[in-house]
């Protein structure tokens, strides 16, 4: 087959063909085969490795999320062996149900039946929803369950069961398990509930309490850990919302601008014009796309309220990516495919250019990563060159006879852990992230290292007596300098553990 007739059909695929959406089934496939191939040949991030520590011990909830993550990653290792690729898998393998659901939605919201493959394929071609299903963080299972939440409300809007209102509820207490910015969408659907005549007459009846009480009762696990841990999850993560006060909207351009890259740009572009009024006709009813609106926008006022004070990490909305895939294809179904229009073009186009995004991203995270950037590149400082690291440090602390390492760290107390198995590797501050584990008392006594970012002589003198320093170790990837740290050598009389210290 020539160049010229794979393009064709690359292009077609924007507005397949019934007969051509196996092609949208094989393009999918290579993207799931693409974030295996991730899982097996990229490092952890110092995010995972934390999170495959939560894993080492289960529980009900952590301090800085719902459990959901740690669950996937201990039946990932329990597969796939306690390494990079049994803790991505089932993070990886979740694209399969979730783009599942994403087809399904896009069959039952939009009128035109080839939308399925079109918002299955959307999806899993935005940088959000690859990356988000390639790392074992929180929001690969947030996706997931969202999807099948979208998915439950669908068939609602089809067919409006009992079943499916439990199911909704199943699906929603599924997603906040796993990170609490599902509420958002909890509250999206509870506002297209009210909006939507035909469901709000439900409301005299008792399936959608039902649907809340199903709801928080698989939400309940985690809410009975935090009701006996002071609720510090809940603390943490609600903080976010107070933090900052001050009006500063710079930080709205680049929540923008974050969205405008991480979706890819023509299925940002086309997302948008999905919720627009001029494709009403793409939806089998008007039900289905104030649904979708109400799903995507309630979110997205709280994160633009918040970008006018603070921050907004850009991997927050991926539980949005599901219900923003089927908005982008039901603009792709209306929009006429041929012509000399600007948007007919750029309708051909969305695909091609996602995939070139898509392929660029993973291929530069797995087989080509460079050094152009230096240490400003976000690939360097967060997966290359912490095995050499660990080895110094390893090397530093046999020489000296150390029998444990500190650190007041979490991403690097997790790398060194990690790394370092069978030597004791303990944060020094912040214990409350540590609660779920045993902490190994008996190795806090005689020699040790601190390791550190930070010149912190005097402070560790204050904590723990004369510190010796004994070098400076710095983490590299092909010669590029990506961080130093400075490593201390303490010592601590036998029967003196350890303090907990907390800056």
């Amino acid at each position: 087959m020539s160049d010229a007739n794979v393009s064709g059909k690359v292009s077609s695929l924007v507005l397949p063909r019934a007969e051509r959406w196996p092609l949208a089934l094989l393009l999918i496939a290579v993207t799931i085969l693409a974030r295996l191939a991730i899982a097996a040949l990229v490092p952890l991030v110092p995010d995972e490795a934390y999170y495959a520590l939560w894993s080492t011990r289960l529980a009900a909830g952590y301090l800085d999320h719902p459990p959901m993550i740690a669950w996937f990653i201990r039946g990932g290792t329990l597969i796939a062996g306690d390494n990079a690729f049994g803790v991505r898998l089932l993070p990886v393998l979740s694209a399969i149900p979730a783009s599942f659901f994403i087809w399904r939605a896009a069959v039952l919201l939009l009128a035109d039946r080839r939308a399925g493959p079109i918002a299955a394929l959307l999806f899993n071609l935005t940088l959000l929803g690859f990356f988000g299903l390639a790392v074992a963080t929180p929001d690969a299972p947030l996706i997931l369950f969202s999807a099948a939440t979208l998915y439950c409300a669908a068939r609602l809007v089809d067919h409006d069961r009992p079943f499916w209102w439990l199911a909704v509820g199943a699906a929603t207490g599924l997603a906040l398990l796993s990170k609490y910015s599902a509420a958002f969408l909890a509250a999206g659907f509870g506002i297209a509930v009210l909006l939507l005549p035909q469901w709000r007459r439900r409301l005299i009846g008792p399936w959608p309490w039902a649907a809340l009480a199903v709801t928080i009762l698989v939400f309940s696990p985690n809410l009975v850990w935090n009701a006996t841990h002071g609720w510090e999850t809940v603390a943490k993560q609600g903080g976010r919302t107070t933090e900052n006060w001050q009006f500063e909207p710079q930080f709205l351009a680049e929540f923008f601008g974050a969205q405008l890259g991480l979706a890819t740009p023509l299925v940002f572009l086309f997302g948008l014009t999905g919720l627009s009024p001029r494709c009403r006709a793409a939806w089998r009813s008007r039900m289905g796309w104030r649904l979708i609106l109400a799903l995507i926008l309630v979110p997205m006022a709280y994160f633009i309220f918040h970008a006018l004070r603070s921050r907004v990490e850009g991997n927050w909305t991926g539980f949005l990516y599901p219900a923003f895939a089927v908005a982008a294809a039901a603009a792709l179904t209306v929009i006429p495919a041929e012509g000399p229009a600007l948007m007919a073009r750029l309708r051909r186009a969305t695909v091609p250019v996602a995939l070139g995004f898509v392929a660029f991203a993973a291929l530069y995270a797995t087989v080509v990563p460079t050094t152009v950037l230096g240490a400003r590149d976000p690939i360097l400082r967060l997966t290359r060159g912490w095995g050499g690291l660990a080895g110094d440090i390893d090397t530093i602390r046999r020489a000296s006879g150390a029998t444990y390492i500190l650190t007041l760290d979490y991403q690097l107390n997790a790398e060194l852990a990690r790394l370092l198995r069978g030597v004791p590797v303990m944060q020094l501050n912040e214990p409350e992230r540590y609660a779920f584990l045993d902490r190994p008392v008996n190795h806090t006594t005689g020699v040790g290292l601190v390791v550190t970012r930070d010149p912190m002589d005097a402070w560790l003198a204050s904590v723990f007596g004369p510190v010796e320093i004994m070098g400076t170790v710095t983490r590299r990837f092909r010669g590029v300098a990506i961080a130093d740290y400075i490593v201390y050598r303490i010592e601590r009389p036998a029967g003196q553990p350890l303090p907990l210290v907390s800056e």
